[in-house]
Formats: structure tokens, C-alpha cells, sequence
């Protein structure tokens, strides 16, 4: 290892247990005051050397909360000392201060600039409560560490305030028409991470963007959540209030859990869901929004969920959206075994349709953008493969096409009619978020018709009454869990945490 220049120094970051502890303190000055403010927070037992002293300092005398002796400093000084600080305004005097400190092994620091020929430093400093924030440059910029230590003694206090909160809109509170533009795509979704990450009082969050909602999960202060700023980051400015929701606190913890068991799904049950939850998780790692707390959350909230799953599964029928999309087709268009259907995409849904779709239909095309599908995995006799850029042309042979494509903007729209087959009716089933088929599809022939995640939706409801009973039943349940989300907000806020059994050395 070579050794360090006279710039910086790296250290090795201790808390040094002080409490009723002799420390030795040589100058009275300002910056004296501030190191022995710092020495009485850790109850340490000051002892000041000094002719002269400032009048922050000679408050502290007065109030018997140090040991003051108006005299030059001494080697016996130090005699019994833990740990001693050079802190008056003659630079040779601390230097002599530090060889005497060396040769009796003593820790010494000096406030000038010997301090790279001492034992230790003292970063930046700030405490609130039971908390102590240090920043520490090693020594190459002490200004840019009291920025630092100071901006972050801002989240601190915000610390305190910190709960779970929830803002977004799903099919629910708004038409798949109106929802559609609040859809994070592409740039869009990067741009609003961003914007998060600028906003003060919000620690971690994710963002949960599926076909039927748009979510940001956060860790944030309660300033935060009051203020509005999150509705209007996700461009909800204009909307009413009961277009979209912001929740916080354990109606949060409820909302999410109904969430990540499905309950709150287009289709009740489905498990598609979990696996979102998880990849915004990830995405929200990778991208630096998110660590600790926010696994906490989705860990607490995946494991109620599964107690959910467990208790009402029977009384639902677990449909995912490929099995929805396939209800339909058998319900609405006859004689489907010699029917051709285009489906495209190769993602999660794509593959759902294709692996449960094949019973009774007479022949399917599937289609991809990018990656080929392995189609080892499925039983291909009555499949055929095609790229995107064959679309056009094999669209004259469907009689039914299912889009499950990930992408903005249309796969289909009125520059492809064309090519259809004007002489049959054409079911078009858009399964997309945003819409891949361009619902202007729908108005340009009585052959064709266009259904979206909505229209599904409305087909397929289930009775008002029966979905109450299940999402009373599920609210009892997430009740019952109630310790979980008291358990994480202490843990993070500080509040009534339990104590360990010994020190935490990570801590």
C-alpha cells in the first residue's frame, strides 16, 4: 500500500464510548467550544487548559460543566487522559502537543494543520436525539464535509416524520381513455424516477407501473406527503380527487397489500402482480431509489399477500389476463377450432396465451418483436413464428389478434386495414398498457371490432356484492398483521424499537 499524501488520509471510522471518561481539551477558542460540545454530548469528562477562553466557553465553566484551569498546557496534563484535543490558535504549540501525546501513547488530534501527524480527526458533526450524523473527507475538504453533514441534518428531522405513502390511479378510479397518458413509458419513467430523487423528504421509493395503474410506493416525511408534491410529479394536477388516491400510514399498508395479492386487479386473484411488485423492486435498486426500507415493505407486504391468497383463493376463480382473454374468444366467436389467431408478443403474457391457448383453436401465428421465443418449451404443431415485420402480411389469415406487446404506441392502426380480410369479422383484443391497437380500429368497419383491458373487464366483472364479502375478509386479515407494519415504521423512525441484547457493530 503506498503511503497517503499530505492532502487526505483515510481513516478508520469508530464511536469512541467517552461517557465519564477524562479528555483533554488545550485552547479555549471557538473551535474548542466546539469539540467540547461534542465531548459533553458523549458525557465525556472535560478537562480544559487555557489562559484565556472564549465567553461560549466560559459559560460552560460557569455552569460546572467542565474543568477549567487558566494556565499553559503540561505534559502531566494528560496523565489518565483517554484521548486529548490541540485546539489552540499556535500552530508549534499543538505540534508539541501531539510529540508529547506520542511518546506517553496517548490519542491526540490537532484542529490546525498538524492534524495528518495526530491520531485521529473529528468529522462534521450533528446530533439529533438518540442519532449522531458524522461526515468525514479525510481531511481534503472540511467545508464540503459541514455541506454535506448539514444537508443530510435535514433528513434527519424528516426521519422522524417517515411513513409509507401511496399516490397513483388504476381502472377503478379512471377509464383506461383517460388513464392511458398517465403512463410511464419509456423516457417518461426515467424522468419521473429523477424528479423523485430531487424531492426532499423522500427517502426510498418505487414505481409501480402495470396495465391497470400507475404507483409511486414511497418512504417519505409527512411534510411530503401533505404538501402534494407526488400527485403533481405524477401529473395528477388536474385531476379530481376521487380520479386517483394518495394514502399514507397503515391505510397505505392495507391498499398495497390488497395490491400485491391481487385483489385490487382488473381480473381478482391474479398472480402477475407479485412478479411487477418484485421487478419495480429491482428496478428501483438498480436505479438507486430504493435499499433497505423498501425491501423491508415489499417483504411484509409479499408475505400478507400470501395469507390473502390462502384464505379467499377458493372463493375466486384466479383468472390471469391471458385466461380472461381466452374466456373471451370461446365466449364470443363461434366455432373457434378453425379459427386463426395472431398473437403478439413474446413477453409473460404472450407465452401464457400460447401455453394455455392451444386446446380447440385451429391454428395460431405468433408473432415477435426481438427475441425468438424457445419454442421447445410449447407444443408447436399448431403454431407458426413470424417477426413484426411480417405482420402486414399475414394479417389477411386472422381471424382473431391478440396483443400483449410492451411497447408505445401501436402495433396496429388504420393504415393496416388494409390488409385485413374485409370479407369475415375480425376480433381485435388489446391487452397492452399503453393500448397497442389503435381504437380507431373499431369505427373504420362493421367487421372488425377492438376490445381493451376495460371493455374485458366490464365483460367479465363479477357480482358487486360477492367482491365486498372478499375484500372485508381481506381487511380483517391485513388487521391481524398490523404488528408487521409497526415493527418496520420503529425501525426506521427509532420510535419504541426493541433493544438488542448487546451493540449493534453495523449500526
Amino acid at each position: 500500500m503506498t503511503k497517503n499524501n499530505r492532502d487526505c488520509s483515510p481513516g478508520f471510522p469508530v464511536s469512541l464510548l467517552a461517557a465519564g471518561r477524562r479528555c483533554v481539551v488545550v485552547g479555549g477558542g471557538k473551535i474548542a467550544f466546539r469539540k467540547i460540545t461534542h465531548l459533553l454530548h458523549a458525557e465525556a469528562d472535560v478537562h480544559l487548559f487555557s489562559p484565556e477562553v472564549c465567553d461560549e466557553v466560559q459559560e460552560l465553566v460557569d455552569s460546572n460543566l467542565i474543568s477549567h484551569k487558566a494556565r499553559e498546557f503540561c505534559s502531566e496534563d494528560i496523565k489518565s487522559a483517554m484521548l486529548v484535543l490541540a485546539a489552540t490558535n499556535n500552530r508549534f504549540v499543538n505540534r508539541q502537543i501531539l510529540k508529547v501525546c506520542r511518546s506517553q501513547k496517548v490519542l491526540c488530534a490537532s484542529v490546525d494543520g498538524n492534524w495528518i501527524d495526530g491520531d485521529f480527526t473529528t468529522p462534521a458533526i450533528t446530533h439529533y436525539e438518540n442519532l449522531t450524523l458524522t461526515v468525514s473527507t479525510g481531511g481534503r475538504s472540511c467545508r464540503q464535509a459541514r455541506l454535506i453533514k448539514d444537508s443530510l441534518a435535514k433528513h434527519i428531522k424528516m426521519i422522524e416524520t417517515a411513513d409509507l405513502v401511496v399516490v397513483g390511479t388504476d381502472h377503478l378510479h379512471l377509464p383506461l381513455v383517460d388513464r392511458e397518458p398517465f403512463h410511464l413509458t419509456g423516457k417518461k419513467f426515467e424522468q419521473t424516477g429523477w424528479m423523485i430523487m430531487q424531492l426532499w423528504g423522500v427517502h426510498e421509493f418505487m414505481i409501480l407501473n402495470t396495465c391497470n395503474r400507475i404507483e409511486i410506493v414511497a418512504v417519505a416525511s409527512r411534510e411530503t406527503i401533505e404538501n402534494g408534491i407526488l400527485r403533481h410529479v405524477l401529473g395528477f394536477s388536474k385531476l379530481r380527487e376521487d380520479q386517483f388516491y394518495l394514502k399514507s400510514g397503515m391505510e397505505a399498508y392495507e391498499h398495497l397489500s390488497l395490491v400485491v395479492s391481487g385483489m385490487l386487479s382488473q381480473t381478482p386473484g391474479e398472480y402477475h402482480i407479485v412478479s411487477q411488485v418484485k421487478d419495480a423492486l429491482e428496478i428501483s435498486h438498480e436505479h438507486g431509489w430504493s435499499g433497505g426500507m423498501m425491501q423491508q415493505w415489499v417483504s411484509s407486504l409479499l408475505h400478507v399477500s400470501k395469507c390473502i391468497k390462502h384464505d379467499v383463493s377458493p372463493l375466486l376463480q384466479n383468472d390471469e389476463i391471458e385466461d380472461l382473454a381466452l374466456k373471451y374468444i370461446k365466449t364470443e366467436v363461434s366455432d373457434i377450432s378453425t379459427k386463426t389467431v395472431m398473437i403478439l408478443g413474446a413477453g409473460v403474457v404472450g407465452k401464457g396465451l400460447i401455453r394455455y391457448g392451444l386446446p380447440g383453436i385451429g391454428k395460431i401465428i405468433w408473432c415477435y418483436h426481438v427475441n425468438k421465443p424457445d419454442v421447445c418449451e410449447f407444443d408447436m404443431n399448431l403454431v407458426e413464428l413470424c417477426t413484426f415485420n411480417d405482420i402486414k402480411d399475414r394479417i389477411v389469415e386472422a381471424d382473431i389478434i391478440i396483443s400483449a406487446v410492451d411497447v408505445p404506441g401501436y402495433v396496429l392502426h388504420c393504415g393496416h386495414q388494409p390488409f385485413f380480410d374485409q370479407e369475415k369479422n375480425i376480433s381485435l383484443i388489446d391487452l397492452g398498457m399503453p393500448r397497442n391497437l389503435d381504437p380507431a380500429l373499431d369505427d373504420l368497419s362493421p367487421n372488425i371490432s377492438v376490445v381493451d383491458l376495460d371493455g374485458l373487464k366490464h365483460w367479465y366483472r363479477r357480482e358487486l356484492t360477492d367482491m365486498n364479502l372478499i375484500l372485508s375478509r381481506c381487511r380483517t386479515l391485513i388487521s391481524e398483521h398490523r404488528e408487521l407494519y409497526d415493527n418496520i415504521i420503529q425501525s426506521f423512525q427509532g420510535r419504541n424499537a426493541p433493544e438488542s441484547s448487546g451493540p449493534d457493530t453495523n449500526a
